[in-house]
């Protein structure tokens, strides 16, 4: 459902409902070393990969809000975004419940960030899965947003590239709203312009929604019942690949989202844009 400002637990019931899942309250508890001790050895933490997607040289643009936000994310929990060579983008991380969480803000166009989300997986060793992307929507006013699963990346060349690079289209993504340009022939101009004073004091109004919704959609991404609803995947995937499949089982029909085509790749220049 589309949303912009909303009690936390109408925040919690729609993502509830979007996921079919039951999610519990979210602390959030600041990332510390881990000291050697007598205590029981301790599970591995979940990894979750929040991704701001967004077109670097312009950081203040429309087209940037999902780094934006990922700022925000950062600036609640003290932490600095430091950059590393190996993935072309500024990261950061902290622990939310048992779940370790990685920011990402990729150093590229945005029609190239799915190469710093797909390095970052493979370094830090993350499921596809456990993605959720930031990044912003000409389809939605400014002041609303909506958590989506999967599906079509609607033109944006910042979610095709991830696809593509991931091969996989069930990326979790937080849509946000920055609306269309009364004159449709002005969209490369108007998502590549800053916002003006209006726009962003909107926009700073509904920091604290836009984050507690990442927060609560890492709880639901993170829980029990998410992890086995990817089971029924694995089989189709298998039986696809001629591999055995339990006889009789009747989720083994359920369409495997990896293995959909992937959009055409769009051209690498520094001014294309998305939509």
């Amino acid at each position: 459902a589309v949303v912009s400002t909303q009690s936390t637990g109408t925040l919690r019931t729609s993502l509830r409902r979007l996921f079919s899942l039951t999610s519990s309250e979210t602390t959030l508890v600041k990332s510390s070393e881990t000291s050697s001790s007598s205590s029981p050895v301790q599970q591995p933490l979940n990894k979750v990969l929040v991704v701001g997607l967004g077109n670097y040289p312009a950081p203040r643009s429309r087209h940037s809000v999902g780094q934006h936000v990922l700022h925000c994310i950062a600036d609640k929990n003290a932490l600095t975004l430091s950059y590393k060579r190996n993935c072309k983008a500024h990261l950061a991380r902290f622990t939310l419940n048992e779940c370790e969480v990685f920011l990402l803000k990729p150093k590229h166009y945005m029609n190239l960030n799915g190469k710093s989300v797909a390095k970052a997986l493979s370094v830090y060793q993350i499921s596809p899965q456990n993605v959720l992307l930031l990044h912003d929507e000409l389809d939605l006013p400014l002041g609303k947003f909506k958590v989506k699963h999967g599906g079509s990346a609607n033109g944006h060349n910042g979610v095709i590239d991830t696809h593509e690079r991931l091969k996989y289209t069930g990326v979790k993504r937080l849509r946000i709203g920055i609306g269309r340009p009364s004159d449709k022939a002005d969209v490369m101009d108007y998502v590549l312009a800053d916002f003006n004073k209006n726009e962003r004091s909107l926009l700073n109004a509904m920091q604290n929604t836009l984050v507690d919704t990442v927060y609560q959609t890492i709880s639901i991404m993170t829980s029990p019942q998410e992890a086995n609803k990817s089971e029924p995947k694995k089989k189709a995937k298998q039986k696809a690949a001629g591999k055995a499949v339990v006889a009789g089982d009747p989720t083994e029909q359920r369409p495997c989202l990896e293995e959909a085509s992937p959009p055409k790749k769009p051209r690498d220049t520094p001014g294309s844009h998305d939509q």
